[in-house]
């Protein structure tokens, strides 16, 4: 039993697990750095969801960008 779930939380862990590109390493870090919020959801523009989710930026309340060149336009 006590294998059976040490098992069964090691999988967990590796489906929440995130593996990024370095280039969305790069975003992470910059989105983190700027005290924004890193996470996965929906593309979202003017509190209206536009995309499909991504692992990207919540740069407000409004806006989670899922690409760094629109993350840099944004801060514009």
């Amino acid at each position: 039993m006590k294998r059976e779930m040490i098992f069964l939380i090691l999988f967990f862990l590796a489906g929440c697990s995130q593996e990024l590109t370095a280039e969305q390493q790069a975003f992470k870090e910059r989105c983190v750095g700027a005290e924004h919020q890193w996470m996965k959801m929906s593309e979202m523009k003017d509190g209206m969801m536009v995309g499909e989710p991504c692992y990207g930026c919540m740069a407000d309340e409004k806006t989670h960008l899922c690409t760094q060149i629109e993350y840099e336009e944004y801060l514009k």
